[in-house]
């Protein structure tokens, strides 16, 4: 009766980081017959491994004692950046997974309990993306950043399925909210004769004033967000939505606007809009001009927070230019270097700490696909001008 296949000591390194030894035993069993593996308990035994020797893949459990997987795969994106980084977690959570392919630090993850044939299956295509690398870096730099988008493609399909359900709920509650908004001036006739304290008929007449208002601004933000939903399932499936994309610019704007004030007010800095009260219907969807708009502002808004002395403000105006409506967001925040305005757009390019850099990358990708063109200009000290155009309806 043959023995067990003994392990492959030649080929490629994949190095295994697990603080658990029968997750090791178990990496060990199911892959040293078939690829070259080492196996180290924590982070500094696996750095001194890759000091001693060159290492294509590194596995890496994300909650370890000492040192934890995401500064192992920080030490090692800075010390041995072509080395492909794999994150293997028991935890489920999308935020330090998100921050971890944001980062850079990872390309793909795998989540605890791993099935064998599909690890197996990335740790040969690990392997040659690796292999990329001693032929051309930017090569294999290239397939790194087309994995991770793809990565966050699917992290975004599990978000946006689980997303349905609530959405669809709060639709239902904002129709309910309307239909009892109804009875408003029958509570308005009542307060004026009842024996109310100063307070009650203030709160009676804040009710009268603002509830509809509110009601229709929240249904309106519970759509975007419902057509939101229903456009990356349907981008993720491969296709695009079948509907008759057309909005109409003002009131997007005003909602834009409406959703950003929060932005605003805790960045000090006020929003405008500056333009007619009506324009032609554009030809893209509501959902879809309300992502740049929001993007765009949002991104003004905290530019301006970010300026020492604060105390400024973002416009946003638009206008027909022939046979486009033009849209025009200007902030008077610090301005961007000119290295890095060459560099906004580029997926996962981002300034911010807690940034993705996928917004502006997302809306250069709708203002494309819409047939209309997105450009930043900006001043170090003065200021950033967005302008981006969107082709008119033709029957508007």
């Amino acid at each position: 009766m043959p023995g067990p296949t003994p392990p492959i000591d030649t080929g490629p390194l994949v190095l295994y980081v697990d603080d658990e030894r029968p997750n090791r035993v178990v990496f060990e069993a199911s892959f040293a017959s078939r690829f070259r593996v080492r196996t180290a308990a924590d982070g500094h035994e696996a750095l001194a491994i890759l000091a001693s020797e060159p290492v294509a893949v590194l596995l890496t459990d994300q909650r370890m004692p000492m040192m934890s997987g995401d500064d192992l795969l920080r030490r090692v994106k800075k010390d041995h950046p072509e080395v492909v980084r794999v994150v293997i977690t028991a935890y489920a959570d999308i935020e330090p997974i998100l921050a971890a392919i944001n980062e850079g630090l990872v390309a793909r993850y795998i989540v605890k309990p791993w099935v064998r044939d599909e690890l197996e299956q990335l740790l040969r295509w690990a392997i040659a993306a690796w292999q990329f690398s001693r032929d051309s870096a930017a090569l294999q730099h290239r397939l790194l950043e087309t994995e991770r988008l793809a990565t966050l493609g699917s992290i975004v399909g599990s978000v946006v399925h689980d997303l349905n359900q609530p959405v669809v709920s709060m639709l239902m509650n904002c129709d309910r909210l309307a239909y009892l908004a109804r009875a408003v001036p029958i509570v308005a006739r009542l307060a004026e004769g009842a024996a109310l304290s100063p307070r009650d008929r203030e709160h009676v007449g804040d009710l009268v004033a603002e509830l509809g208002e509110i009601v229709g601004e929240v249904t309106q933000s519970a759509n975007h967000m419902r057509g939101m939903t229903a456009d990356l399932h349907q981008f993720l499936r491969g296709g695009q939505r079948q509907h008759a994309a057309a909005a109409e610019p003002v009131p997007v704007i005003r909602h834009a606007i409406g959703v950003c004030q929060d932005v605003a007010v805790r960045a000090l800095s006020f929003l405008r809009y500056d333009g007619p009260d009506a324009l032609p219907a554009v030809r893209m969807s509501a959902t879809e001009l309300t992502q740049v708009l929001i993007n765009v502002v949002t991104n003004g808004a905290q530019a301006v927070g970010d300026r020492a002395g604060g105390d400024g403000g973002v416009v946003v105006s638009a206008t027909v230019d022939g046979g486009a409506v033009r849209f025009e967001v200007s902030d008077t925040g610090g301005g961007i270097a000119p290295e890095v305005l060459e560099r906004i757009g580029t997926p996962f390019f981002t300034t911010k700490r807690t940034g993705t850099g996928l917004g502006i990358a997302q809306c250069q990708r709708l203002v494309g696909k819409a047939g209309g063109a997105f450009r930043i200009a900006s001043e170090p000290g003065r200021g950033t001008t967005v302008t981006f155009t969107v082709p008119v309806r033709p029957d508007a």
